[in-house]
C-alpha cells in the first residue's frame, strides 16, 4: 500500500486550487494482490480528484 502514496505525490504535483484530475493507479502500485474491502485483488484504482484548498501547517 506504499505505492499508492507516492501516486498520490506525482498525481497532484503542479495541481493548482480549482483543478480537477483522474489519477490510475495500476495494480502493482496500488493493492497488488490484496483483497482490500470491496476492491478485489489485482485491481487498477481510478480516482477522481479537484483540489479546493490548500493549507499550510498554520492553518
Amino acid at each position: 500500500m506504499v505505492h499508492k502514496y507516492n501516486c498520490w505525490d506525482q498525481g497532484l504535483m503542479g495541481m493548482r486550487v480549482g483543478g480537477r484530475r483522474r489519477l490510475w493507479v495500476p495494480a502493482h502500485l496500488g493493492y497488488g494482490e490484496r483483497q482490500v474491502g470491496s476492491i478485489p485483488p489485482h485491481a487498477n484504482l481510478i480516482f477522481e480528484v479537484e483540489l479546493l484548498e490548500v493549507l499550510t501547517r498554520d492553518d
